[in-house]
């Protein structure tokens, strides 16, 4: 890194803090400038501009303005005859900027954090077409396409897995269902629909129904979920391109399977009832059914140690499993079973009552330590909604960490939720002089206009505004996605006349809001 001096321009309220912010870091030299605004995102090209006029412009190799300004700075760049570029946003964001100046180039219309996001993604995809082209080189046992024929996605070494998103008990739904389904995980990231099928409740032909609805409706690949050998016999007749699972008890059965379709395989004997737990077991009982695969013809098997959920009966032991696999494949002797593993991240997410993001983050984490072949996620609880999209977004991230050696952070990505990086600078106040509420006035008394029901449609991303008569007749419906724009339309359309009630109005927009980012459910209170 080439050691800089900095110019800051920022406002009365701000100078403090940045000053505070970047006295730790030694790798430039920082000077900042006080504007005659109190808040920062107020300064205008010609404060800026009185500024840098009454300095020696040469000094500096970087002048940086607030990340909230309106207008671009291209001119005064121009008129300077050297950078002057927008930085973050939020002050607590500079550190995180000035560590990575030479990994993004800075903008005069865009604002230093959301460059260093969109770095974030443009990073991954440098490091994935790197190691695209590396394994197109080394096709074999290791390192596979699912289908060549109909997509890009391949599974192996050094790549980043793929997701597998199940639609749970698919065979039960009704076509409009699974398509709602399908099309969310697509959106979210998912690599693979997966059609899950119910256990003891066979239905080949409807297996055969979704396939060809999901074929007809969207360019993806799919996946069957089933231990029963005539669906997954079924769905190898429609061409399915993935199939979960074989085992110790069913691979005899299912002969039919084109020897270059990728199969998951198992160290069980679901028949007999037989789940072994120790991790030797397991890796024993794979290597033993890959043999067997093996002179049978299959070429693309991906092995299954079985990630299991905390507590009980424990995860500890079966990332044993994974380990001990990994360990053994590097191992002489052991090379021809070095195979993509799969890891079933549900097993784990969707038996905790614990926000989903952390969880997708810690799993996907360790999937790229492991160099994890193919990750398997659902979202059937209403707690996961969201999560396809939050794994794929963890995946990115660890993925650029691996690469950059470094740990998954600052690496332009971010998955936060319910908390962040950036904070505030609470100001002192007087308490004895202010103003204290601590007791919610709960009386109502309905306005005259009518009132509202809120709704929120997370596969449509959308919230719905409900406006009703006080003789509950519907007499409007709102769409949109933006609290504030919803609430300014009702103001428009003169639908409340109560200050009250635009109080409740707005609180419960926002609230709706929130929840359709946060994926959070969302109940109104009436």
């Amino acid at each position: 890194m080439i050691f800089i001096k900095i110019l800051i321009i920022t406002g009365r309220e701000t100078h403090d803090i940045i000053k505070k912010i970047v006295e730790p870091l030694k790798e430039h030299v920082f000077e900042i400038k006080t504007a005659p605004v109190s808040v920062s995102a107020f300064i205008t090209k010609e404060m800026a501009r009185r500024i840098l006029n009454s300095l020696s412009i040469k000094d500096y190799d970087l002048i940086l303005l607030p990340g909230f300004i309106q207008w671009d700075t291209s001119s005064l760049e121009k008129e300077c005859g050297m950078d002057v570029r927008k930085g973050p946003e939020f002050a607590s964001d500079i550190p995180m900027i000035i560590k990575n100046l030479d990994k993004i180039k800075l903008s005069s219309v865009i604002p230093a954090n959301k460059l260093f996001h969109k770095s974030g993604k443009e990073l991954y995809e440098k490091f994935y077409l790197e190691q695209v082209k590396i394994a197109k080189k080394n096709l074999g046992f290791h390192t596979f396409y699912i289908n060549e024929e109909r997509s890009d996605v391949m599974i192996g070494r050094n790549l980043p897995p793929p997701i597998i998103a199940e639609i749970v008990n698919c065979t039960l739904k009704e076509d409009n269902a699974i398509l709602k389904k399908a099309k969310h995980y697509i959106d979210s990231g998912a690599d693979i629909i997966d059609i899950g099928c119910v256990s003891n409740r066979p239905n080949p032909e409807r297996i055969k129904e979704i396939i060809k609805l999901l074929r007809t409706n969207f360019d993806t690949l799919i996946s069957i979920d089933s231990m029963n050998p005539v669906e997954i016999n079924s769905a190898v007749e429609e061409g399915i391109d993935l199939i979960l699972s074989l085992d110790l008890g069913n691979y005899k059965e299912c002969s039919t399977i084109p020897k270059d379709t990728p199969i998951v395989i198992l160290p069980t004997n679901v028949s007999k009832g037989y789940f072994p737990s120790d991790a030797d077991t397991k890796n024993r009982n794979l290597f033993s059914l890959i043999k067997k695969l093996r002179k049978l013809g299959y070429q693309k098997l991906i092995a299954d140690p079985l990630l299991q959920t905390p507590i009980s009966p424990g995860m500890c032991n079966s990332l044993e499993a994974y380990f001990l696999y990994k360990k053994r494949v590097f191992q002489c002797g052991y090379s021809e079973f070095e195979v993509p593993l799969f890891f079933g991240v549900s097993n784990v997410v969707e038996l905790m009552d614990v926000d989903s993001v952390g969880i997708n983050g810690l799993l996907s984490s360790l999937a790229i330590e492991l160099d994890i072949g193919i990750l398997f996620t659902v979202e059937h609880s209403v707690k996961l909604m969201g999560g396809v999209k939050e794994l794929s977004d963890c995946v990115k991230l660890c993925y650029i960490s691996k690469h950059l050696n470094a740990p998954p952070i600052n690496m332009g990505i971010e998955v936060f939720k319910a908390k962040g990086k950036t904070s505030e600078e609470v100001p002192d106040i007087n308490r004895e002089t202010a103003v204290h509420v601590s007791k919610l006035d709960e009386s109502y008394i309905p306005d005259p206009k009518g009132y509202f029901k809120f709704h929120v449609n997370h596969y449509n991303k959308e919230i719905y505004v409900l406006f009703f008569s006080n003789n509950n007749e519907l007499k409007m419906t709102l769409i949109g996605n933006n609290a504030e724009a919803l609430c300014k339309r009702i103001l428009q359309e003169n639908l409340i006349n109560d200050p009250h009630h635009v109080s409740y109005v707005s609180r419960e927009l926002s609230k709706a809001e929130t929840c359709l980012k946060l994926g959070k459910p969302y109940l109104q209170e009436y």
